[in-house]
């Protein structure tokens, strides 16, 4: 992957976390300069760099959750949900770093699962936030 790909693809990991601009842009940042010296000033980044650029972008996640800082939106269940971007924010954080993490970006559970929140609870969120998804996306699809 060139490198203008991969920052706005790990931009567009912490946009589909946070749901906010401003926040997604300095998640990336970080993430991004954590593991800045994985590659050189060369115009393609390893598959394990990237990687390890969107584990850390959910990791910041999943710690700024746990710290009570309020990272989605409560619709209402009767609310209208015009995109993915805003089912996806009416899911709890833990549920949402599940859903984005296998289903949006394909990677396993297993990679994310460690002491912040283990597989077993990861897998119990992601089904939970499949089955919301389908709920709240049902309306928009048919």
């Amino acid at each position: 992957m060139n490198m203008d790909k991969y920052f706005k693809n790990t931009y567009t990991v912490a946009f589909r976390l946070t749901g906010n601009e401003i926040k997604a842009g300095d998640m990336a940042y970080a993430a991004i300069e954590q593991y800045s010296s994985d590659f050189k000033l060369s115009d393609f980044i390893h598959m394990e760099t990237i990687q390890n650029t969107a584990k850390e972008v959910c990791r910041m996640f999943l710690a700024d959750s746990d710290n009570g800082i309020k990272l989605f939106k409560n619709f209402e269940v009767n609310a209208k949900v015009s995109s993915f971007q805003d089912a996806l924010m009416t899911l709890n954080p833990m549920t949402r770093a599940a859903v984005v993490w296998r289903d949006v970006l394909g990677y396993e559970i297993d990679d994310i699962a460690g002491d912040l929140c283990p597989k077993k609870e990861l897998y119990r969120e992601l089904n939970n936030g499949r089955s919301q998804m389908k709920e709240i996306l049902r309306d928009i699809i048919i």
